[in-house]
């Protein structure tokens, strides 16, 4: 019994444990909040709207409409995986990447000349939006090692620019907007710009949209945990963000890893935006604001512990419950009710690490106390 108690207060004190619980307890705090929502909004079916939000494709009883969901889901985890790995790499390097949204539109600009214009590889189009994207972060990326410019505000506003510019150019695109339903031509599963299934497809009820860029996603969260884990690029990206001055001191040169940091960002922000549009589950829509996925990545980067591994598993849970929150409206309840819940989760994720310290400041006061009671019983 001791053995067993031993075991897991060791466990306990893991940084990796503290993280899960830490997480796993902002999602269920968010997820009773919008139970209690639901109450307030109808008693009599809250509890069947919040098992549908939970549910999300488990509600249907049609095994093939189950799996066509699953799939769905799937598909759509990868983008937001690629965008929390974008904040993470910049985080890691000390910076803020809060123009995602930014990198994210430009690479859609790419794609959408590239894959909807002219038609072409796949592979091509989504190498040359990670190389805009890239490109774009950065600018940011200068400014900050050249001239010190806080990478967070000249983030944000290169994401209004690159927003206005990506709107004004795709407008004036008849070949690539639709001007009729206010949106650019969605790339077709027929396309040489439309990532391939692999047959895939046929394990989700023929569900076109899942296919080769689930695989591909999860080989670049390996190559981002290798990277950190693993290699030099890894290690001097995270002593810049330990301490840029001592780093830089020490012979490590601060200007060329954040110029690093900033591209990595870029990229995997753009390949996000290849694997949203290059799915052909989405386009560009005209709007008045940046992209959300760029925001969501933040709150699934810090909800994931800031680790390769935890992002999967953070952002599958965001968009579990998102797709599961847009199957409540025949309830009479809005879908916003599951943004909602993302949302608490997304402002308590930003206190895992208060969390985490609260914990260990316990298990400090736990120790104290142990060696003062033994101190104690020896004298």
């Amino acid at each position: 019994m001791n053995k067993v108690k031993m075991f897991f207060s060791s466990l306990l004190k893991k940084d990796a444990t503290k993280t899960v619980v830490t997480s796993l307890w902002c999602a269920l705090f968010g997820l009773v909040l919008g139970f209690i929502i639901l109450l307030c909004i109808n008693v009599n079916d809250a509890a069947y709207g919040m098992t549908s939000v939970l549910g999300n494709y488990l509600i249907f009883t049609n095994p093939s409409d189950r799996l066509n969901y699953f799939g769905q889901t799937l598909a759509k985890t990868a983008p937001l995986i690629a965008m929390s790995l974008s904040i993470l790499v910049s985080y890691k390097a000390g910076l803020f990447n809060l123009g995602g949204s930014g990198q994210y539109s430009i690479a859609v600009l790419v794609i959408s000349f590239l894959g909807v214009g002219l038609n072409l590889p796949w592979w091509l189009v989504m190498l040359l939006a990670m190389l805009a994207a890239a490109s774009w972060a950065m600018i940011s990326g200068a400014l900050k090692a050249f001239f010190n410019v806080n990478e967070v505000i000249s983030g944000i506003m290169l994401n209004w620019i690159a927003l206005y510019l990506v709107n004004g150019i795709l407008t004036n695109s008849p070949t690539i907007w639709d001007s009729a339903h206010s949106e650019s031509y969605t790339i077709t599963n027929s396309s040489n710009s439309f990532i391939p299934s692999i047959g895939l497809d046929r394990l989700f009820a023929g569900n076109p949209i899942v296919g080769l860029g689930m695989i591909l996603i999860l080989v670049v969260v390996i190559i981002i945990y290798i990277l950190f884990k693993k290699t030099t690029v890894g290690y001097e990206l995270k002593a810049i963000g330990l301490n840029g001055d001592a780093a830089n001191y020490a012979g490590i040169n601060k200007i060329k890893n954040i110029l690093i940091a900033t591209a990595i960002s870029g990229a995997l922000a753009g390949l996000s935006a290849s694997l949203n549009l290059q799915n052909g589950f989405t386009s560009w829509r005209l709007s008045t604001t940046p992209p959300d996925i760029g925001f969501q990545g933040i709150s699934s980067a810090f909800l994931g512990g800031l680790h390769p591994i935890g992002i999967i598993f953070s952002s599958y849970f965001i968009v579990h419950i998102t797709e599961g929150g847009s199957m409540i409206t025949d309830l009479g309840f809005s879908p916003e009710v599951a943004s909602i819940m993302t949302s608490v989760i997304i402002y308590l994720s930003g206190f895992v690490a208060f969390f985490k310290d609260v914990m260990r400041r316990r298990e400090l006061k736990d120790e104290f106390n142990k060696m003062s009671r033994d101190k104690e019983g020896k004298l």
